[in-house]
């Protein structure tokens, strides 16, 4: 059967015009799109070049254009009479960016320059974790041959560079190490306070002494130079030719009170033994020796430390950085005895003519023995040149005086007026206060009570107190001229490098102490006793007459201390002193003679008993030195 063949498929219908639209229209789209990118594109560039164009000309100049700080020399030192103690001297040293350095190179510098490959790792690795994109020091005081060998080789050593630097000088003797202290790198700790004052990574900083006291005004100001560097990091040449470089200012220089020859002889002197001497102008409170021992010395801390050094000073039991001239303090011993005159005539304990019986002693639930045996009935003046401890444990203690006792608060209050007990105001950052009990010192140290058993000690300078050499001098000075308690300070002047215009440091004005000059007269008068026919009779200078004071601070540990005082001349005091040898034994043996040959170098200007030198130098401090 036929069937009808099936319809054939109806093609779709396509319109020219239809297909020319569509074209046209994503032709459109496209060059919309285009031209929008580039209109993006022109606006971000034109911006680019005219709004932005500073910053980013900056930028670009950052790539090839390297910032060097260039520190200024650090401010020389004088004594008062324009003796050098301390300035600078030049150094070599090298300096590393990270970001350029290949860290493949450290063991080649290690053996260019001979320093432990060791060391120059943790000094890089330090560097590197600061910051990878500044340049800071690797290596400090780098001998010049191998500084010389480096630069054979920087080519080959990227981000390695070189600078001059300067490290502090020392002229002594004398060393004056707790006077000058030291300066050392700024540490990350340090840095991390003192970085808004513009300290950066390797600079120095004064860590002890006046470096530490004065190092605003012995830093000076740093400047800059801009160099061009290469692709390596090496500089090129000088930005500009260095017309934008600003010049350091050097740091301003010191003038100290100290004298040079008379600290020179002291700490020769202290050879040996461990304690402090200062010796003061009485009238002016500049101080003209600082000693303590054992010192050590300042050039050490220059530099590369060897181990041999830093074991001397961090690793030795007698702490030779410990500065015992104004932070160790011992029982003052008769060298108090003064001191309680004035407080006994003051108070109205005693007067001028008063006489106290001394049978050798004073009982007190038992017997406090008097130094030297019975002195029988004795007088103020007298006391303290036969230095009679029953006088002044009844000056402290007893009842029985114009009827009535010294109260321990009262005697507080007159220790702390001559400058016992408090920090004096002097240009050092480390000081003691030293110890002056009162009724809350022994409530809290004996809360099960106590008697007068506990404080009868104190009118001779023994027991639960003590002083430093530091305030035993300035209370001398305090004697010496009539009641002025004075300002101790080192540094006379400073004088800008640049002008030569010298001032003084800002200081506070001395006090004047609430004692009658009638009183001071006798309590004078018993020290020049001393010298004349006394405990000090045998430290008579030629020439020079001296009141004095000797003491003897027991030490129940071992030896000890030897402890002295003094001013001269008598008739137009000049200087005071306060000595403080440690288990040395009593004060006219160690401390007294000290004493005697500063006060003799410094009046005369010469040492004319070399056998009391010897003497001086024989004896030793018992234990570590």
């Amino acid at each position: 059967m036929l069937r009808d063949p099936p319809h054939p498929a109806v093609a779709p219908r396509f319109s020219p015009s239809t297909s020319k639209d569509e074209a046209r229209l994503r032709l459109r789209i496209f060059s919309g799109l285009v031209i929008a990118v580039v209109a993006l594109l022109g606006v971000r560039l034109a911006h680019m070049q005219l709004l932005d164009r500073e910053r980013y000309a900056v930028e670009a100049e950052g790539n090839a254009i390297k910032t060097n700080i260039v520190r200024p020399a650090r401010g020389y030192v004088f004594d008062r009479n324009g003796t050098l103690l301390v300035d600078n001297q030049t150094t070599l040293s090298i300096t590393v960016t990270p970001r350029y350095f290949d860290e493949a190179n450290l063991p080649l510098i290690a053996r260019l320059t001979g320093f432990p490959e060791a060391d120059v790792r943790r000094s890089y690795e330090q560097v590197k974790a600061r910051s990878s994109y500044q340049t800071a020091t690797l290596l400090r005081d780098v001998p010049f041959a191998a500084f010389a060998r480096l630069q054979e080789h920087q080519y080959h050593l990227r981000g390695i560079g070189f600078e001059e630097s300067q490290q502090r000088r020392y002229h002594g003797p004398p060393r004056l190490s707790h006077v000058l202290g030291y300066v050392r790198e700024v540490s990350e700790a340090q840095l991390e306070a003192l970085q808004n004052q513009g300290y950066r990574q390797g600079d120095m900083v004064g860590i002890t002494g006046i470096e530490r006291e004065y190092e605003t005004v012995l830093r000076g100001r740093p400047g800059r130079e801009f160099v061009l560097v290469n692709v390596h990091g090496m500089e090129v040449q000088p930005y500009e030719g260095g017309a934008l470089d600003v010049e350091p200012q050097s740091g301003y220089e010191l003038r100290l009170t100290i004298d040079a020859r008379t600290q020179a002889l002291a700490e020769s002197l202290f050879t040996g033994k461990r304690g402090g001497a200062v010796m003061m102008d009485a009238r002016t409170g500049g101080i003209l020796s600082m000693v303590s021992a054992p010192d050590f010395e300042p050039s050490g801390f220059s530099g590369r430390m060897t181990q041999d050094f830093v074991d001397y000073v961090w690793r030795n039991p007698a702490q030779p950085l410990f500065n015992r001239a104004t932070q160790s303090y011992q029982p003052p011993g008769s060298t108090w005895k003064p001191f309680m005159a004035l407080v006994g005539l003051e108070e109205g304990l005693i007067r001028e003519d008063t006489k106290l019986f001394c049978g050798g002693g004073y009982f007190l639930g038992r017997l406090y023995r008097c130094h030297g045996g019975s002195h029988g009935w004795i007088d103020v003046k007298t006391a303290i040149q036969r230095s009679c401890n029953t006088f002044f444990f009844r000056v402290m203690n007893d009842h029985l005086l114009e009827g009535r006792r010294l109260d321990l608060n009262v005697w507080a209050t007159w220790a702390h007026r001559f400058g016992f007990g408090v920090l004096a105001p002097l240009d050092l950052p480390d000081q003691s206060t030293g110890l002056i009990p009162d009724t809350s010192y022994f409530d809290r140290v004996y809360p099960a009570g106590w008697t007068s058993g506990y404080t009868v000690n104190l009118g001779i300078g023994q027991g639960n107190m003590g002083t430093t050499p530091l305030q035993l001098a300035r209370y001398t000075a305090a004697i010496a001229n009539g009641g002025t308690l004075v300002t101790p300070h080192l540094v006379r002047e400073q004088v800008d490098p640049a002008t030569g215009v010298a001032r003084e440091p800002a200081r506070p004005r001395p006090r004047r102490l609430p004692v009658s000059p009638e009183n001071f007269r006798i309590v004078q008068r018993g020290m020049e006793l001393v010298s004349e026919a006394g405990t000090a009779r045998g430290l008579q200078i030629e020439g020079v007459t001296m009141a004095a004071k000797t003491g003897t601070a027991q030490n129940p540990g071992g030896k000890d201390h030897s402890v002295f005082i003094a001013y001269a001349p008598i008739e137009n005091p000049q200087i005071a002193i306060g000595v403080i040898v440690e288990n040395a034994g009593f004060g006219a043996q160690a401390a007294g003679p000290i004493a005697s040959l500063m006060i003799e170098q410094y009046l005369t200007g010469r040492i004319a008993r070399p056998e009391l030198v010897q003497m001086v130098m024989a004896r030793r401090s018992e234990g570590d030195t």
